[in-house]
């Protein structure tokens, strides 16, 4: 029953009109869209993505290393490192100044943020230049870029899939105007020929 009823507009017959055509080739299109085309360019983005990122990892880690420094002072606990979307505390940190030999022989000290269970004369691993002439961030990790590709392919394909089905409602909203102008045409038509002889009425 739904096979016949979902294939009407595709046979010729006189109660289809041209709208049930473009409405028939809409759902296709549609259903290509989402079963083809999103998947293929959510594919296309997390690849692109993963990419560009694992990239960035390379360069990161080309470009920084990390040396033994040893905790001169520390401060209080009272800094902390939030995740910035849910605001809840990840690791509690402190201030301390740090101190580490870098490639040419000299010392160097600078203010960072250690983790809160350290403190003065605590030995720490620490991210700096390549030449270990000061602090630098620590380098993207591989599993984060992996994990960052990965939402960037899920969120194009149903990106994909969400403008598919709007870009198939709007034909739906058109056509359905269509058929209604259509419809007032054909009964005002009708009705004039209402009461004539021979009309049937």
């Amino acid at each position: 029953m739904a096979r016949s009823v979902l294939a009407w507009r595709w046979r010729r017959n006189p109660l289809r009109r041209r709208s049930d055509v473009f409405e028939a080739w809409a759902g296709l299109t549609t259903a290509c869209v989402i079963a083809l085309g999103a998947p293929a360019a959510g594919w296309a983005a997390g690849a692109s993505v993963g990419s560009t990122l694992r990239e960035t990892v390379r360069a990161e880690h080309a470009q920084r290393t990390q040396r033994p420094a040893v905790v001169l002072r520390a401060g209080p606990r009272e800094v902390s490192d939030s995740d910035p979307e849910t605001g809840q505390v990840r690791e509690e940190r402190r201030l301390a100044v740090v101190r580490w030999t870098a490639d040419d022989g000299r010392s160097h000290t600078a203010n960072v943020l250690i983790s809160a269970d350290r403190g003065k004369g605590d030995r720490i691993s620490l991210w700096t230049d390549r030449a270990g002439r000061a602090p630098a961030p620590a380098p993207l990790d591989p599993g984060t870029a992996d994990t960052h590709a990965t939402l960037a392919g899920i969120g194009t394909f149903l990106a994909a899939c969400v403008l598919g089905l709007m870009a198939r409602q709007s034909l739906m909203w058109h056509l359905m105007r269509r058929r209604l102008a259509e419809w007032e045409r054909e009964w005002a038509a009708a009705g004039q020929s209402w009461g004539r002889a021979g009309a049937g009425g």
